[in-house]
């Protein structure tokens, strides 16, 4: 039996639930989770290989979302409009619990200028209210399939699968039958230090901010264990959100990194020392590609 393999992008507004749902597909994290906008600032890809039936690579992308002009956001859009070139199919990931607004219908114009097969996934399952699933089913006819899925709990998700092999092209793996993402180990750990520090403050100061690793070295603890050496740097864009960053006494950044630290290690399987600062960079996000 001949092989499918091809590309699927994942598109929606913003935290209709993506990333979650790009890790249940998978099976296994790939994308940081918060329930924070512009959580998603990459494309990447998630790979999922079935022997026998072939090979899914699933492209997240930043959601859509209405907000006032910066780089950041600017850039945002730009990775979703690239992500969606050549790819196979569209998975368009909708929130039934929430009204439809100006990012969903930017993305409803952004889908139908694409002439591949579409698939309209309703989110949320789970939830008990979901006001607004009959005005998206209304829309399914513009679809070539309609799930329903719960991203969280993990239910239909196998349907997603199904639907997306349907429509895939034969052809050869486009990645090692075993490998489950194409980022780098210095990437997913900035990322789930990222997740960490949304997770830990509020408001404006996640939207400033980036991280990068300057370090990931195999050492030994003083009693001769092995253990991994992460130096990681939190950039900033000025000393306000630096001082909220710190903490008084430090405390703060104490907890994101005690926090970060202890999903690595589980991770990795191995002891973590995570050596973490904050410093003022105004330019980081003019440096975005």
């Amino acid at each position: 039996m001949e092989l499918k393999s091809g590309f699927a992008v994942l598109v929606g507004r913003t935290n209709v639930g993506k990333s979650t749902l790009l890790n249940a597909l998978v099976g296994t994290k790939i994308a940081i989770v918060t329930p924070k906008p512009q959580t998603t600032r990459d494309t990447y890809h998630g790979i999922l290989t079935r022997d026998s039936v072939g090979q899914i690579v699933f492209v997240d992308t930043p959601g859509i979302f209405k907000t006032q002009p910066s780089k950041l956001v600017a850039n945002l859009h730009h990775k979703v409009r690239d992500a969606i070139e050549g790819i196979d199919v569209v998975i368009h990931v909708a929130d039934p619990t929430r009204s439809l607004g100006i990012e969903d219908q930017r993305v409803c114009d952004l889908v139908n200028q694409v002439g591949k097969p579409k698939i309209l996934v309703l989110n949320k399952a789970d939830l008990p209210d979901r006001s607004y699933r009959e005005t998206w089913l209304e829309r399914g006819g513009n679809y070539a399939s309609v799930v329903e899925v719960s991203a969280l709990t993990g239910q239909n998700v196998d349907l997603i699968i199904q639907a997306i092999f349907r429509h895939l092209p034969a052809g050869p793996l486009h990645y090692p039958a075993g490998q489950v993402t194409n980022v780098t180990n210095e990437f997913w750990i900035a990322e789930l230090i990222r997740e960490k520090l949304y997770l830990k403050t509020n408001q404006e100061v996640p939207y400033t901010a980036t991280v990068k690793i300057e370090t990931v070295e195999d050492r030994r603890d003083k009693a001769g264990r092995p253990l991994i050496y992460i130096k990681a740097v939190i950039l900033t864009t000025d000393d306000r959100h630096q001082r909220m960053l710190i903490g008084q006494g430090a405390r703060k950044i104490r907890d994101i990194g005690s926090f970060a630290r202890k999903e690595l290690e589980v991770a990795m399987n191995k002891k973590v020392f995570l050596d973490l600062d904050v410093l003022i960079d105004d330019e980081w996000m003019d440096r975005l590609d």
